[in-house]
């Protein structure tokens, strides 16, 4: 039996599929006018260890992964720039319909780069634009007009959350509070402060044509139209980042619920920030973020990076520093080192199912990972990496290989730097340490060895 915390009961909760043997995910995507930094992708590691675990558990997964290249703007009060256009002025491309999709194109594969880099399954998963799925917002739209619940202003429609009882009361918020944030917007033609976009009028030669006239979908309307395009409505889980429970989240449940009478999904879960320094988020908009790029160039392997990151469960925030992600790059390449000497015998592992039903307990399936080890228990490894996916058998080998391949050269002079180490000689060490480097090899310092392998690509 699985069990989740739900958002919006704010309890754990039994899992219960709507269709048997089925498991509907949607996950909130990336708005693709920049990279992804390694704070937004927490939350795909968060969904690829629910997808492996509903699998594991006998399911057949059907998840959608929304790829946002239109209608986020700069402000969740739905004031500002929109994102893309910001991203073709930092790029200077043309504010076009043809430059703004070489922007989406550049930047959706390089997001689809980084989740292979992190062993993300993607096989089956739909990835819809929201540009290319202009009728289906539309039609939602349209029926929420008909019914009364939405408003036209000088710069778009608007939904009027006085319509719908039940906004802003869900994950835990109230909707004083939400009227009290940052959400409140400037525009004096909104009913109310909470009332959103959900289709806003074009100012330049960017736009689509609607029965409004032209311009762009509201960025919330993308998930509740391509979520129900491709799960239905309702399907069973929906994630995203905590970050989108008071805003974005919230306006989805309105907007879709008002439209078709029936809850959007059944089930809500939500993963924690990547914090920098005092505890403050990393975001783009702030300029203090990281790409999986940017750890690669720092000799970081990606799949260290979510070794890290399945050292936190998924609901507690992690404080992001190079000494922590270089520890857990020592834990998991001392994990690849161990297995990659052992023979192929399989021997018969305890079952995992009881640590990862209760709301993907990853740091618990570490634990027993690091058990298995101990134990040399092959076939315990293999299925616990079945969930926390670290790709060990493949990596292990890759390991080996490269560490086979290392120049005679190259391997006498980690001999000497472990020599110059042992006698604290750091001066020494670190000028050879260099000279492998720029030879294009790197040393991996684990508990009880140094290893060297091919410099990471």
């Amino acid at each position: 039996m699985l069990r989740f915390f739900n958002t919006l009961t704010n309890k754990k909760e039994q899992f219960a599929s709507l269709h048997k043997g089925e498991a509907r995910l949607y996950h909130c995507g990336p708005t693709v006018y920049n990279f992804a930094h390694i704070g937004n992708l927490r939350a795909y590691v968060f969904a690829d260890v629910l997808r492996r675990t509903l699998e594991y558990g006998g399911y057949r997964v059907t998840q959608v992964i929304n790829i946002t290249d239109i209608g986020h703007l700069s402000s969740d009060a739905d004031e500002g720039e929109d994102k893309m256009v910001k991203g073709l002025q930092r790029e200077g491309l043309p504010l076009t319909m043809e430059g703004m999709n070489a922007l989406a194109d550049k930047y959706e594969a390089a997001f689809r780069t980084d989740l292979a880099a992190l062993n993300i399954k993607t096989d089956g998963t739909h990835f819809p634009r929201a540009s290319a799925h202009i009728a289906e917002e539309v039609e939602i739209i349209q029926k929420l007009e008909q019914k009364g619940i939405a408003y036209k202003t000088s710069d778009g429609i608007y939904f009027d959350t006085t319509r719908f009882p039940s906004y802003g009361t869900r994950g835990g918020f109230k909707l004083g509070e939400l009227k009290a944030g940052a959400r409140v917007g400037v525009n004096v033609e909104k009913r109310t402060a909470c009332d959103f976009a959900l289709w806003k009028f074009a100012k330049g030669e960017l736009g689509f044509p609607s029965p409004w006239g032209v311009g762009f979908p509201g960025w919330h309307i993308e998930c509740s139209a391509m979520s129900r395009k491709y799960l239905d409505q309702p399907f069973d889980i929906h994630t995203g980042g905590i970050d989108h429970i008071p805003v974005h989240h919230q306006n989805e449940i309105a907007q879709s619920e008002a439209a078709y009478n029936t809850p959007l999904a059944h089930y809500w879960l939500h993963s924690a920030f990547v914090n920098v320094s005092g505890g403050e988020k990393m975001a783009k908009s702030e300029e203090n973020f990281l790409t999986l790029r940017s750890l690669t160039e720092k000799g970081i392997h990606p799949l260290a990076y979510r070794y890290w990151l399945l050292t936190a469960h998924y609901r507690s925030p992690l404080t992001f520093s190079w000494a922590a992600l270089q520890a857990a790059q020592n834990a998991y390449f001392k994990i690849l080192l161990a297995f990659s000497q052992w023979s192929h015998t399989r021997r018969v592992g305890k079952k995992v199912a009881d640590i990862v039903s209760d709301d993907l307990d990853t740091p618990a399936l570490l634990a027993k990972l690091h058990t298995a080890l101990k134990e040399r228990d092959v076939m315990a490894v293999l299925d616990v990496d079945r969930i926390v996916g670290l790709d060990i058998e493949n990596e292990a080998r890759k390991l080996q290989k490269e560490i086979n391949a290392v120049p005679e050269e190259i391997k006498e002079k980690a001999v000497r730097r472990e020599t110059a180490r042992a006698r604290k000689d750091f001066a020494t060490a670190d000028a050879l340490r260099e000279e492998i480097r720029s030879a294009g090899y790197e040393i991996m310092d684990t508990d009880e060895e140094s290893v060297v392998r091919k410099k990471l690509q």
